[in-house]
């Protein structure tokens, strides 16, 4: 029940950050943006590539995880997936591009960095499914979708610390690490946590 739960409040969470994201790509202005206003000016087209295809692969990835699916409907789960990894790769290529305008180093670093492991991750989980060994493909995927869920990490934080009177210039540099460190920690937790969890099911 705690798992379903969490899941359908993950899911919920990303479909309804994917809609922000259109509604920032299609209908706000963000040239004075107080996120994304410097991005706009500097890389307005890797700004509106990484908020476009980040929010396709946030409506996906979800769904990647239904073992329902998964099963009775393999090819377009096969489809899906690679959907998903060519969202996540256009993203996060424009995303590295994005970091290179943030306003500090240590924002830079963060944002690179994040898109470089969001890059990788996905990858991994392409070859390993290229390479039928599913059980690692579920694993990288897993670490790949808790980058992608920055977004929403992202989101929860930023207005947090703004409400708290934190300077937005060190907010910037705070949650450019805080959106997706915790979040790859916790996937490999749960990584690492399945064989234990096997082993007393057994």
């Amino acid at each position: 029940m705690n798992n379903k739960f969490l899941t359908r409040g993950l899911t919920v969470s990303a479909v309804a950050i994917a809609g922000y994201a259109f509604a920032m790509v299609f209908a706000v202005d963000l040239s004075n943006n107080i996120a994304v206003g410097n991005h706009f000016h500097a890389r307005p087209i890797a700004l509106y590539a990484h908020l476009f295809f980040g929010a396709l692969a946030l409506l996906i990835g979800p769904f990647q995880f239904s073992e329902k699916l998964r099963n009775s409907r393999k090819t377009l789960h096969r489809w899906m997936g690679r959907s998903y990894v060519v969202f996540c790769l256009s993203s996060g290529v424009a995303g590295f591009f994005m970091a290179l305008s943030s306003t500090t180093i240590d924002a830079r670093t963060g944002f690179a960095v994040l898109a470089v492991a969001w890059i990788y991750t996905t990858v991994q989980a392409y070859r390993k499914a290229r390479a039928r060994d599913f059980a690692a493909h579920k694993d990288w995927m897993i670490r790949s979708f808790a980058l992608t869920c920055a977004a929403i990490t992202l989101r929860v934080l930023l207005p947090v610390q703004l409400i708290a009177g934190v300077p937005f210039e060190t907010t910037y540099i705070i949650i450019s690490w805080a959106c997706w460190v915790p979040n790859l920690m916790l996937a490999e937790w749960l990584v690492r946590r399945k064989p234990a969890i096997s082993a007393a099911s057994a």
